[in-house]
């Protein structure tokens, strides 16, 4: 999700000003893992062997399970596939099963993300060729289709999602006819659900932010009832887990978005604020917000998310397409260095329109140079956790 977002909106900066985004839903993924193929292909594929093979196959083989209902239970029967969920092996086995649809992709001309059973498909270009970015898609989606046959899997084409990501003014120039899936008519929707988040069009996330703001505000309403009864750190932990985690969640899509966006995720903080600290709804939220709390105001809560993804980024604990984002700046071409090279500034990618400034290739750079060098050099991750915080707070909240 993230990925495409960046890439869109950084080549937007160039001529390919739109992406087609396709949503693969698969039926009963996790269930339908073949075991023999599984074992097989860790064999030859990832080169496991002996002991470490013996384990995974001694995990998934020779499982039974009986169904029990109504005081009733059935018969003992033996799985011959499936993974088990809610384990941490799940997810990555069912990827090590499915790893080779990305190479499958690639070879179509597709780009993919995985995470999980969430399958993503993107291609993006200029208006004129969506017509053959299209026909790409549909060849893609049928060929991962007839991957999936012949390994036990099953494409729901009837849930696959197919969205065209561009601005309002150039959708209506976009053939947005249906896609023809697996013997499926499929029309392009306006806005998808992807890992949780709502994604429009035109990326401008105003539906992901309603729907948050709904939703806490709910929570809030709930909590309402019982906070008053709770001891202070007991009501403050309920509205952590279940309003404030909320207004975090992938909070970093949002850098870069209108005030007025961030302002309604703001709302809710000032709510919960009132709430926790019993106070009327026209009390000035600052002091609660400062020296009860100690909360960070919503843009610099998404400034915090983007430095910490940079800091993962140099320190090899983020995926690899924002690796690729975060490179130190170099001497100049003269041979003289440059005071950038000893501050361990990064080089910020320069983009044509605002929309492309909230790509993290720029955004991402853009806000770890302004952070002090001495904070950029910190050794562990929760030592920088704890001096971004405080220099964010500083910055918010100015002679506290």
């Amino acid at each position: 999700m993230g990925q495409l977002q960046d890439r869109w909106r950084g080549n937007r900066s160039s001529n390919k000003l739109y992406a087609l985004l396709g949503l693969l839903d698969l039926s009963a993924a996790f269930d339908t893992v073949d075991h023999e193929v599984l074992v097989e292909r860790l064999a030859r594929t990832y080169g496991l062997r002996s002991t470490a093979l013996d384990w995974l196959r001694s995990y998934l083989l020779d499982r039974r399970q009986s169904v029990f209902y109504d005081g009733v239970s059935s018969s003992v029967r033996r799985l011959v596939c499936g993974v088990p969920q809610g384990s941490v092996l799940g997810p990555l086995l069912f990827l090590l099963y499915t790893a080779d649809v990305g190479e499958l992709a690639a070879s179509l001309g597709l780009s993919s993300h995985f995470y999980a059973d969430d399958s993503q498909l993107y291609t993006w270009g200029h208006p004129s060729s969506d017509g053959l970015q299209k026909r790409r898609m549909e060849l893609g989606v049928e060929r991962i289709a007839e991957w999936m046959r012949s390994n036990r899997l099953c494409l729901n084409s009837e849930k696959t999602e197919f969205l065209w990501c561009a601005t309002g003014r150039r959708c209506p120039h976009l053939d947005t006819g249906e896609l023809s899936v697996c013997g499926s008519l499929i029309s392009p929707v306006t806005v998808v659900r992807d890992l949780g988040v709502m994604l429009q069009s035109d990326l401008s996330m105003k539906d992901h932010v309603a729907r948050t703001v709904s939703r806490c505000f709910r929570q809030l309403r709930l909590l309402k009832g019982c906070i008053k009864s709770l001891p202070f750190e007991a009501a403050r932990a309920a509205v952590a887990a279940f309003v404030t985690s909320q207004v975090d969640r992938c909070n970093s899509l949002l850098v870069g978005a209108p005030k007025r966006l961030l302002d309604c995720l703001q709302s809710v903080l000032n709510a919960a604020a009132r709430l926790l600290c019993n106070r009327r709804k026209y009390d000035h939220i600052t002091p609660l917000l400062r020296d009860v709390l100690h909360w960070l105001p919503v843009p610099l809560r998404v400034e915090f998310k983007i430095c910490l993804l940079v800091y993962k980024s140099l320190h090899g604990a983020a995926p690899g397409y924002l690796r690729e984002y975060c490179k130190e700046t170099h001497s100049s071409a003269s041979g003289l260095r440059l005071r950038s090279t000893d501050k361990c500034d990064l080089h910020v990618r320069r983009m044509k329109t605002r929309f492309g400034d909230r790509a993290f290739s720029a955004a991402g750079p853009r806000c770890w140079n302004r952070l002090p060098a001495a904070l950029r050099t910190v050794g562990s991750i929760d030592s920088f956790k704890t001096g971004l915080k405080t220099y964010l707070f500083s910055i918010s909240y100015p002679g506290c």
